[in-house]
């Protein structure tokens, strides 16, 4: 009998296994490296300009976001859109990280406060995060962020509802109050391929163990 039931667990557990694959057969990362183009990433309009650069990445190619001095435009400044790739879904991704390299290639005076802010849009709802409080210097910095709505100062539900249809995301690069270049490379949103279970892959394996013990107790 000892043996009947190992096989029985044995069993519960692939099928929970089987079960949670769907759940986690998503891309554990999004990663912007400009190796080869600009992937898709615009400038604020009226306020900048965006050249994709082949070199002096972190390393190889990056976007340089150049603010034309105009001030702000609804509270962002100068700054990037993130491409396509990062759009749509994301909430797989919730509990993640966001990363970033910045780099000040030009720039001088007074700072924005704004600087380094990331605004994220979806469902009619924005939310902002401040990954940088000043602009780098010497050279290429990494910047992260906790993906996840304490992070983001928002309940989990209006979070979900965010992460459920992005439709952009900004990142503030108006370092300062003259004119300035910003470069971004190796922006990416990732989540641990380790993580905790599904809550849904979990509730099934607790009823498969349910249902071997009532098998076994009736025997």
């Amino acid at each position: 009998m000892a043996m009947r039931y190992i096989k029985q667990l044995t069993a519960v557990t692939v099928l929970a296994a089987c079960c949670a694959v769907p759940a986690t057969a998503h891309a554990t990362a999004i990663v912007a490296t400009f190796d080869v183009d600009a992937q898709g990433w615009t400038a604020n309009p009226g306020e900048g300009s965006l050249a994709y650069v082949a070199s002096g990445g972190n390393p190889g190619g990056h976007v340089q976001i150049t603010d034309i001095g105009v001030g702000f435009n609804n509270g962002f400044a100068s700054g990037a859109f993130v491409g396509p790739a990062f759009l749509g879904d994301l909430s797989a991704f919730d509990g993640g990280t966001m990363s970033l390299d910045m780099a000040t290639f030009a720039g001088g005076g007074g700072t924005f406060a704004s600087f380094g802010r990331v605004l994220l849009t979806g469902s009619g709802n924005t939310v902002t995060f401040d990954v940088a409080t000043a602009a780098p210097a010497g050279g290429w910095q990494t910047f992260s962020a906790s993906f996840d709505a304490a992070s983001w100062g928002v309940s989990q539900t209006d979070w979900l509802a965010v992460l459920s249809n992005v439709a952009s995301i900004g990142i503030a690069t108006d370092a300062f109050d003259g004119g300035d270049t910003i470069g971004i490379d190796n922006f990416q949103l990732r989540i641990d391929a380790n993580a905790v279970p599904a809550p849904a892959t979990l509730a099934l394996l607790a009823l498969g163990l349910i249902a071997v013990g009532y098998r076994r107790r009736r025997r």
